[in-house]
């Protein structure tokens, strides 16, 4: 292994073989990624946020509007309102692309096989300049081969494309040599925000790096610092200032994206981000939670830490040029802002999902950026064979992991392996039910976001929280995972009292939050219960429990 990375290094910088070997590498490994979304794509690539944005799309296409299902059963006198939680920026781009005759389902789904293709691309030559060719090949395998990417990559959801667009402007930032160039690195940091309000952290990480280049210019390269800072934030600001102008408007708040206070702590969320974090970083489960929740492995974490710091203070950084440094710098800066953006929002609103890989891919390639540099840009004094072998065996191992990672199935298979069967049951057992388009019937289902993706219904989930009860004070869940048999008629009665005159259709089926398969069927007392209550029960068996109400005056 000594010696191994400092010889490629050497082969593809001899002149004729550079380009068109990084090529076919590149080549190779966008190929290695559409195989693993053509063979290892979920039946079903959508989730409920996924049915927010889609819906978001079809509406501005349709209508000219941005409005959605609300999540939940409020309010009971309108199946179309606006959406608080997400920014409208990736239902925007999903709208656009479907204006070419996709429909939005569609489009999600293409948007993210097409952004883990180019991403490879974004990486390389954003970082190729500061690490090197072997260094920023390197750093393509390891984050296209990472668990967050790999897992991500095939769902119809915002994080592959909003990690292409923050490389993409990071790398813009690096290599810009025009001022044009500054404004379409803002653009791109703009339509991050816009898609994915957590990339307020990339907003900030500008600000600081245009702070940290001001220090360190000379007097008379400042006035270039600002104008690049001026050029970058005057992209942002095409794509920011209408997105905060119409928040204004319609919500009365620039940031009107707030939930319940969450209920999990900031050390615990800091304990599972680490969690995430070293599992995208080594890609290794195991590792992972040895590092997050055990002292031990805490304190090893902490003391890796600061030797790294220490190892580019005292060895790296002065054998840095500008571009390393720059480089560096705004890796840095933006994981630490990004992490600490992850960890605050979690800690303050409930989100209904813990931090997980999902949060913690946006962050791991910049990490890798200042790993690397620690490791690709030593002086040449600790270049000997000893520290080129142990560097070498370390990259080998990292890199070992992530293959093996990446070569077994099992990794990208649901652990709940009736999860799929149990959706394609619910969808076709409850499409006649659920997807009837009659006005003024109010639609329920544990599996809402099924039917809102596929037949585009204004079904309510049922998982969701909802204010009912007089006495009730708050949000309150309607069900819990740990329901029993006897809460289904609790349930069915909130939403009988939530919903006023309207008919009703409900759908409840096996496998989704809060129903289980031996819920169903329900029993022949709570049949009574609910025929005596003016319910008609039009299916009731193991696969699925279907309800009309006429309500009053229907």
């Amino acid at each position: 292994m000594s010696g191994l990375l400092n010889t490629l290094s050497g082969k593809l910088m001899q002149s004729g073989n550079a380009k068109p070997l990084t090529y076919s590498v590149l080549v190779v490994i966008s190929l290695l990624i559409a195989a693993h979304l053509f063979y290892r794509s979920p039946i079903f690539p959508f989730s409920p946020d996924s049915a927010s944005y889609i819906e978001q799309a079809r509406n501005l296409i349709e209508n000219g509007n941005a409005l959605n299902t609300p999540y939940g059963l409020s309010p009971a006198d309108s199946d179309q309102v606006e959406n608080r939680l997400f920014p409208i920026g990736y239902a925007l781009v999903l709208a656009v692309i479907s204006s070419l005759g996709l429909d939005a389902k569609y489009s999600s789904v293409a948007l993210a096989y097409l952004s883990a293709a180019i991403l490879p691309w974004l990486l390389f030559f954003g970082f190729r300049k500061a690490l090197g060719y072997v260094g920023a090949l390197f750093l393509v395998v390891l984050v296209l081969s990472s668990p967050g990417v790999l897992g991500q990559a095939p769902m119809g959801l915002t994080d592959v494309f909003s990690l292409s667009l923050a490389v993409a402007a990071i790398g813009l930032i690096l290599n810009a040599n025009r001022l044009l160039a500054y404004f379409a690195a803002g653009v791109f940091a703009g339509v991050a925000y816009a898609v994915r309000n957590v990339h307020l952290a990339l907003l900030v990480t500008f600000a600081l790096y245009f702070c940290y280049c001001w220090v360190v210019a000379d007097k008379r390269e400042r006035g270039l610092v600002v104008r690049q800072a001026v050029g970058t934030f005057s992209g942002i600001g095409i794509v920011v200032f209408p997105l905060l102008i119409r928040n204004i408007i319609l919500f009365g708040a620039a940031n009107p994206y707030q939930m319940e206070q969450s209920t999990i702590g900031v050390v615990e969320n800091v304990r599972t981000y680490i969690e995430a974090l070293t599992k995208d970083l080594l890609a290794c489960g195991e590792c992972a939670r040895y590092f997050a929740w055990s002292m031990p492995g805490l304190f090893l974490l902490l003391v890796t830490a600061l030797v790294i710091c220490w190892w580019l203070r005292k060895y790296v950084w002065r054998n840095l040029n500008n571009l390393e440094r720059n480089t560096l710098v705004i890796s840095a800066v933006y994981f630490i802002v990004g992490s600490c953006v992850v960890i605050a929002a979690r800690s303050r609103y409930q989100w209904g999902e813990p931090i997980n890989l999902r949060h913690t891919l946006q962050y791991t390639p910049f990490l890798l950026v200042v790993l690397l540099m620690s490791t690709f840009r030593l002086p040449r004094q600790l270049l000997d064979y000893r520290s080129s072998s142990v560097r070498n065996i370390l990259m080998l191992i990292l890199f070992c992991f992530h293959v093996a990672y990446s070569l077994t199935a099992e990794n990208f298979q649901r652990k709940d392996k009736a999860f799929y069967p149990n959706l394609l049951s619910a969808y076709e057992l409850g499409k006649a039910h659920l997807c009837a388009q009659e006005s003024n019937v109010f639609l329920v289902s544990n599996w809402a976001y099924v039917f809102r993706i596929e037949c585009g219904a204004k079904v309510r989930q049922i998982e969701a929280v909802s204010h009912y009860g007089d006495s009730a004070k708050g949000l309150q869940p309607l069900m819990s995972p740990k329901d029993d048999h006897d809460s289904l008629m609790r349930v069915i009665s909130v939403i009988k009292e939530q919903t006023g005159t309207r008919p009703i259709h409900v759908g409840f089926f096996p496998g989704s939050f809060g129903v289980k398969a031996q819920d169903l069927p329900v029993s022949d007392p709570m049949q009574k219960q609910l025929l005596d209550n003016g319910w008609l029960i039009i299916r009731n068996d193991q696969r699925g429990l279907l309800l009309e109400h006429p309500q009053s005056g229907s």
